[in-house]
């Protein structure tokens, strides 16, 4: 994307439909989620994010001297010549162009044209916590759906609640937006029971025995915390794990 140097407060209350096998959400019905407070899903395909261990492209039009592949570090930050460590994580490429150019502008060089490619991308994390036998970070390597998920964190334990798994994501704005799927259904085989397609950072919490277990987890792991990033990713895993 070119461009030119000119170029979790948790939010609205909703709760858990009283159908929660179809994933739905609408008002509550059980008293433990009173005080579950999430922003509405979005099924929107957002711009990407670029997160520590991604690799971008760097083109100065204006001065191919200083193009750059480079990959971003775990302080979120790349280094580029002349300027030095510029922060780009959490960032769309548009977004990192902007202020790769507005740095060359300040330093360097006359209203400097700045392009930022996708060169390649780190490790796909999601967290799935709860009764599952093996908690903890599972890798992307493709499109993944919360069932697969939970057969590579090790399968449920015989103490899951399948109809009521929950997806906790992130929205641009750091607002955490919750939604529950049918997994017992899924195993059924059901069409349509698992039809959340998984993003990097998303979490998947399978409760004990109830839904409204997830208050308990939202409280302590991830209440008060802002934008998924890798570190945020590793602190949920470890205190998953832990537990």
């Amino acid at each position: 994307m070119r461009a030119s140097r000119f170029g979790l407060a948790i939010a609205v209350s909703i709760g858990l439909a009283a159908c929660a096998s179809s994933g739905s959400l609408a008002p509550p019905t059980d008293p433990a989620w009173s005080g579950g407070q999430f922003a509405a899903w979005q099924e929107t395909d957002p711009a990407y994010r670029f997160f520590p261990g991604d690799s971008i492209d760097v083109v100065v039009h204006s001065a191919s001297e200083l193009n750059r592949t480079v990959t971003i570090g775990p302080d979120g930050r790349v280094p580029l010549p002349l300027i030095g460590n510029v922060m780009v994580a959490n960032r769309t490429d548009f977004e990192i162009a902007n202020v790769i150019a507005d740095a060359y502008a300040q330093n360097v060089l006359v209203n400097p044209i700045v392009e930022v490619r996708r060169a390649a991308l780190g490790p796909q994390n999601i967290i799935v916590g709860g009764e599952v036998n093996t908690p903890g970070l599972v890798e992307m390597t493709g499109p993944v759906g919360a069932l697969e998920a939970v057969m590579r964190a090790g399968g449920f334990r015989n103490t899951a609640a399948r109809g009521d798994v929950v997806v906790l994501r992130r929205q641009p704005g750091g607002a955490l937006m919750m939604r529950t799927v049918n997994l017992h259904d899924a195993l059924e085989g059901r069409p349509g029971a698992d039809r959340v397609q998984l993003r990097r950072h998303d979490i998947i919490f399978v409760p004990r025995s109830t839904v409204a277990e997830i208050n308990v987890f939202v409280e302590q792991y991830v209440s008060g915390i802002l934008p998924l990033d890798q570190a945020f990713s590793y602190a949920i895993a470890d205190a998953i794990t832990n537990n």
